[in-house]
């Protein structure tokens, strides 16, 4: 099948889905639910099914009717791997769904996304992009306020919508831009548009692709147009903020790769988003350190992961043009498409596991002790938690050590100097990013699942298996990132071999070639054999170690060293065993525990400038302690100005719009003498 029967195939699913459970609406209402989950089980397997046609380049045409032009349906960049990480993700939340009371609204919400993201896969060329990209913001919001009924979900929806329409004509006025004068709008598509812009002056270029990252942007989590994000994944369910979270975002993400070849050698746009990227991740990873509610800390470490992931590709495009036969920016590429697998698994775990976390409470202090609801959840959501966590071998740690390395390599003309201490310069700051990172996700699951047992209530029943079958199913993503990087990191590279300068491989087949690892030995890295692969991984040459693992057998040692402590001194009498999530206390109370609030505390006055504390102090049983209070700056002292404004401007022109014609004449008379004033002083 080409690209244009697959995408008449999605409307078909799209419409029987609906129509049917409409149907079934009226016929038997009890039959809509299973409807709706069969439909989506059913459509996340096309959705993998898909893969083969993807892998075949298919592309073809559309022709519509005069003058719209003709749709060209070509599959995204990486679209394979977005199809087979889409089928995962929707066939898992299918399964985490099927029981719940509730499950009906969470498909009307799902199936309608599934079927416009199997379009969104074939728009990698041409008007369709537009299109099923403004589809794929319709249904977000959909997918966001038809959930559950609450102002605070209908309040991050309309955010939600308002910038995602933002975005879309943003990206409408980039491709418009380049159509004057050419013929209809794309009418030999995006090729045809790279071929216009080659002639176009690289300001003008530059000014394009920020549009479009912009428009990309506010799905993909870019400062500051990800505020969207803190406000609308703590108030959907967990498995469609997992999506929003992990799928959408990488989507958005495939979008910028798109409408690359548009950008020629212009540079600008690449040390903007490397700009923009640190900022984003460095107060991501600084906001979700602090915050009370479950799903925001996840939301605010979904910013930290993704200002990674954009710096990854400023650098890429940076070192492509500037150094291209450096493999440093393969190593940055590489780097982006490895932290938004793994941060789609492992954040889609963390969000769905919210939904049964959520049933004791939605804040940190609140929660305690949950190992004891179900050591499966506790063992899934602590594998996903080492994953964003970059601990080793698991695939944050992979992607995060691509992109140190292509940060930190020296480039090889010597008056790239300064380039190079910018580049280091953002990598002490991500690194600094990653762990306060740390920080965050080990307060999160360490005051959830193995903090002071707060005496909560049991729970009803324990998790059914087909739920944890939907929560274990991510885990490939974790683990295929990991242990299996040797495999994936050569397909990855042969699927962006038209985005690729350096020609040099990062995983060598040195067993058969030794020569192959030449090439990489100037950027400093010490190849070693990974078990099983007909390739080599890579370890940097001050490591000088013979196996790619070696930090995860440390920490094995490491973990069974403290354990040999503890164990000693649990024989001995007379020493006290201090409990790790609540500062030693034998028993919780409202005037002695550890909380999360203090667990942070010490961070909060590091960075008092950029939190803008506002402390107040309460009394409790007798008891004085204090509350800081965060400010969120890119809300209260951007957007909250901005929306002030538009309020002021909305209700000036109310008050001119009185109906009265006397009112309207003198407005005429008053512009009237305005223009004479000034063609007069002209």
């Amino acid at each position: 099948m080409n690209g244009v029967a697959w995408i008449f195939l999605w409307l078909a699913y799209l419409a029987v889905g609906i129509g049917g459970a409409a149907l079934w609406s009226r016929v038997r209402v009890q039959w809509v639910r299973p409807w709706l989950s069969i439909a989506l089980g059913i459509g996340a397997f096309i959705l993998l099914i898909m893969t083969g046609s993807l892998l075949t380049h298919q592309t073809s045409r559309l022709v519509l009717p005069h003058p719209w032009p003709a749709l060209v349906a070509s599959p995204l960049p990486m679209a394979p791997l977005w199809a087979v990480m889409g089928g995962l993700l929707f066939f898992s939340a299918t399964l985490l769904t099927v029981n719940r009371p509730d499950s009906h609204r969470v498909h009307y919400a799902l199936l309608p996304l599934l079927a416009i993201v199997g379009i969104y896969l074939w728009s990698g060329d041409g008007l369709l992009l537009l299109v099923s990209w403004e589809l794929i913001s319709g249904v977000s919001y959909l997918g966001l306020v038809t959930t559950r009924r609450a102002r605070p979900v209908w309040n991050a929806g309309w955010v939600l919508l308002a910038l995602s329409e933002l975005g879309g004509m943003l990206l409408l006025v980039a491709l418009v831009w380049l159509t004057p004068g050419h013929g209809p709008l794309m009418n030999d598509a995006l090729p045809q548009l790279a071929r216009i812009a080659a002639h176009q002056s690289p300001a003008l270029i530059n000014i394009l692709m920020m549009l479009t990252i912009v428009a990309f942007g506010v799905k993909a989590g870019l400062f500051p147009v990800m505020i969207w994000m803190p406000m609308a994944e703590p108030e959907a369910p967990g498995v469609v903020a997992g999506l929003f979270s992990g799928l959408i975002t990488a989507l958005a993400i495939a979008g910028i790769l798109a409408m690359v070849p548009l950008a020629g050698h212009s540079l600008t746009w690449a040390v903007a988003i490397i700009i923009l990227g640190v900022l984003g991740a460095f107060s991501g990873a600084l906001y979700s350190a602090v915050s009370r509610h479950v799903k925001r800390v996840l939301a605010y470490s979904t910013l930290e992961v993704l200002g990674m992931v954009f710096v990854g590709l400023g650098i890429w495009r940076l070192l492509s043009i500037e150094a291209p036969n450096n493999a440093a920016s393969t190593l940055a590429l590489d780097a982006a498409i490895v932290l938004l697998i793994i941060h789609a698994g492992a954040k889609f775990i963390l969000f769905a596991g919210t939904d049964f976390t959520g049933r004791w409470g939605h804040t940190l202090d609140a929660l305690g002790g949950l190992h004891r609801a179900s050591r499966t959840v506790t063992v899934l959501t602590l594998i996903a938690v080492l994953g964003l966590g970059a601990v080793p071998p698991l695939g944050g740690f992979v992607g995060e050590w691509l992109l140190l390395e292509s940060l930190l390599k020296p480039l090889a003309p010597s008056g790239q100097a300064v380039l190079h201490v910018a580049l280091i310069a953002a990598g002490i700051m991500l690194a600094i990013t990653a762990a306060l990172a740390v920080t965050a996700y080990l307060r999160w699951y360490g005051f959830i699942f193995l903090g002071q047992y707060r005496g909560l209530k049991a729970i009803d029943h324990r998790p059914s298996t087909t739920w944890l079958s939907g929560l274990a199913l991510p885990l490939a993503l974790v683990v295929v990132t990991g242990p299996g990087v040797p495999w994936l990191l050569p397909w990855i590279n042969a699927r962006l071999g038209s985005f690729l300068t350096a020609r040099s491989a990062v995983i060598a087949p040195s067993f058969h070639h030794p020569g192959s690892a030449a090439p990489l030995v100037p950027i400093g890295v010490n190849l070693v054999p990974a078990p099983g692969a007909p390739g080599t991984a890579f370890f940097p040459q001050a490591f000088n170690v013979g196996d790619p693992y070696v930090l995860f057998w440390m920490g094995l040692v490491l973990g069974a060293t403290v354990a040999a402590i503890r164990w000693i001194l649990r024989r001995r009498r007379g020493v006290r065993l201090v409990r790790p999530w609540n500062g030693g206390t034998a028993v919780i109370s409202r005037n002695a525990s550890w909380s999360a609030e203090g667990f942070v505390h010490p961070l909060r006055l590091a960075f008092a400038r950029f939190y803008g504390l506002e402390r107040t102090r309460k009394q409790s049983a007798g008891a004085h302690f204090y509350r800081h209070t965060i400010i969120y700056r890119v809300e209260e002292q951007l957007y909250r100005p901005l929306v002030s404004a538009a309020v002021w401007v909305g209700r000036m022109g109310r008050r001119i719009q009185s109906g009265r014609v006397t009112q309207y004449v003198a407005y005429v008379w008053i512009f009237a003498l305005v223009g004479i004033m000034v063609g007069i002083m002209r």
